[in-house]
């Protein structure tokens, strides 16, 4: 199981660990440079004397090196050794500790010397500076000689360097391998603390249950990082809430629908029991609607499960809007008119207008939407259906009664009526909430407004925003 404490901690110590080589490394190579330039200046402050002892008189070239020139060679520490000879390879002048070995005949200008490593005859790594040079004349008749060139070639030991160069490597190998050790746990310890809000984060979490989606995670407590994750989980929990809440309502309300049709088919049940002989086609008629009624609803339901599941599938075609608005609405006027009920109705739909949908579903959202006004209309009201042709929008408008701005988010709920309309049984008050699961489903958007003059729109727009 991945673990972000570990990556972390890993990724923590390989950064810091590369830093750390990287730095020490750095350290080293530059302290090696500046020792070694200060080694190279010493090196050719001793050639640059000896060059300046160096003269040439009427017996050729010649060197007065002082005795205490080269003390270092007499006690044993960072002996150093030179050799100064012609150019034609003739030997002017070497050091005692030298003995029979003399040093390699390489060589710069005295502006430019060249210096390199090598061994000395002591055995011991050391290193040596060369540059060629014409001696100063010893007096004016040695001015009036020809001139002539020397090189001059000057050793020394380095074991004293190379040690201090092994103790700083040492020092920092050891500092760089004690701070790995060092960090590790302060890492650790560091990223186990920055993540207890977290740990305190789930644990929280667990303890919510479907009873306690009340429940917030408090915000103001926690890391800035965490913030964000807390309100989106707040916000979350709220959606949540809501959908439970939604729930139970449904099933209160789906409980409260069933209850009146079995209490009268219980009743249909029991009066056929006690007087069988009483038994005639109306009680039978009623025994039927009150079937079709629970049926109907059940079918709705199916129908919006299977729509929120994703188990319909569309198939779309040219549909034309105005013979199906006008195949809906003719049986609806008919059972308005069965009730009494007069209704002025407009259909402003061009003969012309045509839609890219799935047939079925569109029939089933415009019956709704007119089963809806049709059945909501009060008495001598009026209503409307129209077709924007540029904005792509089909509304459905009706004048209504006992309706406020603040039942339209219950109006595309499931089971939702007003506690008026709840004693009729022609309705269960699926219709609108199967409208918009169809509409969705198509790509549509269905929504709702009411006018200051109480009528009430149902716009089906094909262009959702």
């Amino acid at each position: 199981m991945k673990s972000i404490r570990r990556q972390l901690t890993l990724t923590i110590l390989l950064g810091f660990g590369l830093l750390l080589v990287v730095s020490s490394v750095a350290i080293y190579f530059f302290t090696r440079v500046a020792l070694m330039k200060e080694y190279d200046a010493g090196l050719r402050a001793k050639a640059m004397t000896i060059m300046s002892l160096t003269e040439q008189g009427q017996d050729g070239i010649q060197l007065d090196v002082p005795n205490d020139f080269f003390q270092e060679a007499n006690n044993g520490v960072a002996p150093q050794f030179y050799e100064l000879w012609q150019t034609n390879g003739t030997i002017i002048a070497r050091s005692e500790s030298l003995k029979n070995i003399g040093l390699p005949n390489r060589f710069g200008s005295p502006t430019a010397p060249e210096y390199w490593n090598l061994n000395l005859p002591s055995g011991h790594a050391g290193r040596a500076i060369g540059l060629k040079f014409s001696p100063k004349a010893e007096d004016e008749d040695a001015k009036k000689l020809a001139p002539v060139e020397a090189v001059v070639v000057v050793a020394a030991d380095c074991r004293a360097l190379y040690q201090t160069l092994d103790i700083l490597a040492t020092v920092l190998a050891l500092t760089g391998l004690l701070t790995i050790v060092v960090t590790v746990p302060v890492v650790n310890f560091s990223l186990r603390r920055g993540h207890a809000p977290l740990g305190q984060l789930a644990r929280q979490a667990a303890a919510i249950t479907a009873g306690s989606l009340q429940t917030r995670f408090p915000v103001d407590s926690l890391p800035e990082e965490l913030q964000p994750i807390t309100n989106r989980l707040n916000d979350l929990l709220g959606r949540l809430e809501e959908s439970f809440e939604r729930e139970r309502r449904f099933s209160a309300d789906l409980a409260h629908e069933l209850r009146t049709p079995l209490a009268e088919l219980r009743s249909l049940a029991e009066v056929e029991l006690v007087w069988p002989e009483s038994a005639d086609s109306e009680k039978h008629r009623e025994t039927l609607n009150i079937a079709l009624q629970m049926e109907a609803m059940v079918t709705r339901l199916l129908e919006l499960a299977r729509c929120e599941s994703g188990k319909i599938s569309l198939q779309l075609e040219s549909v034309l809007i105005a013979p199906l608005v006008k195949e809906v609405w003719q049986p609806l006027v008919h059972q308005a008119k069965t009730k009494n009920k007069q209704i002025a109705f407009d259909i402003l739909v061009p003969p012309d207008a045509v839609i890219q949908t799935d047939r079925a579903l569109f029939r089933s959202i415009l019956t709704n939407l007119l089963a809806n006004a049709a059945e909501y209309t009060p008495q001598n009201g009026r209503g409307e259906i129209s077709w924007n042709r540029d904005a792509g929008e089909l509304t459905v408008s009706n004048t209504v009664e006992d309706l406020n701005s603040a039942d339209l988010p219950h109006l595309f709920e499931r089971l939702w009526r007003k506690d008026k309309s709840r004693t009729g049984g022609d309705h269960c008050g699926l219709g609108l909430a199967l409208s918009r699961a169809f509409a969705e489903l198509l790509g549509f958007d269905l929504k709702v407004r009411l006018s200051s003059e109480n009528t009430l729109t149902m716009s089906l727009s094909t262009q959702r925003d």
